[in-house]
């Protein structure tokens, strides 16, 4: 692993860019104001996955909160969380968002990124199968066909998984999937059953009218955090504003999006015109929208702001990782001060009515997932 170095504090951030970057309170919040000077900056972002609607608050970002900050971004799909940080390791990207289960075991791999938000608070990892089938338990996993996407976040925890549920995996035959193919495979009988998001697959199936169940990772304990905004730190100490400023419009994207879901679906829907031409693409992009408002509504948000990450938390997580997946011979990564942040987040927060209106607005969402709102 390369040598980490203390991360840059939101001061250090301010002084190093030379620019006023002081939050002024707005309503009881603090808000990110934009540079007094324009940095027509290009730069590329990319997602762990398919522009979904759980990624609408990215779109958001590009739309209404990057552009003022003279950040000229262009979003590209992910294939996976694994192949995202292994582009960002490459250098291929400075500035992505993956899975925080996939990057934590990247830390123990030698990757070197920094972790400077967090966009929803339970992964909700697990295996999906359809509600009238054979499936009840883990255990009947066995003499099955399990489809999967080798690079997606989710893959290198099932075999902890199974062996957490007492599931004997050489029963099981596993079936390697396209990113886009995998709820399709499910649908069409390929296979019995898939491991993947319930914030990303379940909507697939609810478009279809097809009634599935999901069996979390968390039920045997495995609980993380859903995807966290990764930033390289060869780009943060070269670009600090530019970090900041990346940071400030996905915070202000997700608060635009608890505010006004309906628009943020139109927009999303907007900016992904091949989406919006589907069937049912509007109720699609609708239920990620929603399902990601009901897992932002948590303590880390409610009490501190949005993008926050508990260090408590994540330090339980790098134990999981530790335990159950990474390899002996992988050495620990550094302290978890050293490569998680809450400097650049700002405070990006919601009124007390506000929040109990997106409660409202985001339940019936969150309960198709078994999130308490």
């Amino acid at each position: 692993m390369a040598k980490t170095t203390k991360t840059t504090t939101r001061r250090a951030v301010i002084k190093g860019a030379g620019a006023g970057l002081a939050t002024a309170a707005i309503g009881g919040t603090m808000a990110f104001p934009a540079p007094a000077v324009a940095k027509n900056k290009t730069l590329d972002f990319t997602l762990s996955w398919l522009p979904t609607g759980q990624y609408a608050y990215v779109t958001l970002a590009k739309q209404m909160f990057w552009k003022k900050r003279g950040l000229d971004v262009s979003v590209k799909r992910g294939y996976g969380s694994l192949a995202t940080i292994q582009a960002m390791n490459t250098g291929k990207f400075d500035v992505g968002g993956a899975a925080t289960s996939t990057a934590l075991l990247g830390m123990f791999r030698g990757l070197d990124l920094r972790f400077v938000a967090t966009h929803a608070y339970d992964s909700t990892m697990g295996f999906i199968v359809p509600a009238d089938g054979p499936i009840n338990t883990p255990k009947d996993f066995e003499g099955k066909k399990l489809g999967l996407v080798p690079t997606s976040g989710e893959t290198p925890f099932v075999p902890t998984y199974l062996k957490l549920a007492g599931v004997d995996e050489s029963k099981i035959q596993t079936v390697a999937l396209d990113s886009q193919l995998v709820e399709q495979a499910l649908l069409s009988g390929r296979v019995d059953v898939i491991v993947g998001f319930g914030m990303s697959s379940t909507p697939k199936f609810i478009m279809k009218d097809f009634k599935v169940k999901l069996l979390p990772f968390s039920g045997v304990g495995l609980k993380f955090y859903w995807v966290n905004s990764l930033i390289r730190p060869e780009f943060l100490k070269k670009e600090p504003q530019v970090c900041a400023d990346i940071v400030a419009g996905l915070l202000e994207g997700q608060k635009f999006a608890l505010l006004n879901p309906e628009e943020a679906v139109e927009r999303h829907l907007k900016e992904y015109p091949e989406i919006a031409a589907l069937t049912k693409g509007k109720l699609d992009v609708e239920l990620g929208v929603n399902m990601i408002n009901a897992n932002l509504i948590t303590e880390e948000t409610t009490k501190n702001s949005l993008g926050y990450t508990d260090l408590g938390k994540m330090r339980e997580q790098i134990k999981l990782v530790r335990q159950f997946v990474a390899k002996k011979e992988d050495p620990s990564p550094p302290p978890v001060e050293s490569f998680v942040t809450n400097d650049m987040i700002g405070k990006v927060t919601l009124t007390p009515d506000e929040w109990n209106a997106a409660r409202e607005k985001s339940r019936a969402y969150g309960e198709i997932l078994g999130l308490k709102v």
